[in-house]
């Protein structure tokens, strides 16, 4: 009878030590999980809330997100009328070569406005070549730019440094040294007008 006391009181000591020992390897790796993890600035940092009704009709603004700079622009009716009907100049009509957001918003009528709302263009604002800032001309055809641009070219953005050209929606002109559209980066609608990027 000795034995199993012994035995009992030894399974429950065993039992203790057990979930004590749990408890203070948990209580060590919460302090050393959390410091994996980034601080609050960095947090605030990587996401950047702005409110696009503040952008004039056909008006672009710029602002930073994660030290980048973005552009926004409000584009007319009469500027999303010039989205169509110039696909065979472009690299990358539907915006397939490269994308870094495949959202569900990207349908295939968003894809060629490039947004999820039509009239509000956000994209990062470096040229594809090799980073240059983009010149923003939405007004088609040569007559702001002399002869660096085509006849036919329907407007939208020309890099300064070589001569990169995209249309009003930032897809890449064909001819130009840039091998991709204006870069999207993941963003959403938190309300009608603000929106929330990163």
């Amino acid at each position: 009878m000795t034995d199993q006391v012994d035995q009992s009181r030894r399974n429950m000591l065993f039992g203790a030590a057990g979930l004590l020992g749990g408890v203070a390897a948990a209580a060590a790796a919460v302090p050393f999980v959390g410091s994996m993890l980034p601080a609050a600035d960095t947090l605030a940092a990587a996401k950047t809330e702005f409110d696009v009704s503040t952008v004039e009709e056909g008006q672009l603004v710029v602002i930073q997100w994660q030290g980048k700079p973005v552009f926004v622009t409000h584009r007319s009716q009469a500027l999303l009328d010039e989205v169509d009907g110039h696909d065979d100049m472009l690299k990358d009509p539907n915006s397939e070569a490269i994308e870094e957001v495949s959202a569900e918003w990207m349908t295939p009528e968003n894809r060629k406005y490039r947004s999820i709302k039509p009239e509000y263009l956000i994209v990062v604002a470096s040229c594809t070549h090799l980073g240059c800032i983009p010149m923003y001309k939405p007004t088609k055809g040569r007559k702001d730019w002399g002869d660096s641009v085509p006849e036919d070219w329907p407007g939208g953005w020309h890099c300064p440094c070589h001569g990169s050209l995209y249309d009003i929606s930032a897809r890449v002109i064909k001819g130009s040294p840039a091998p991709h559209n204006l870069h999207l980066m993941p963003y959403k609608y938190t309300s009608d007008t603000t929106v929330v990027i990163g």
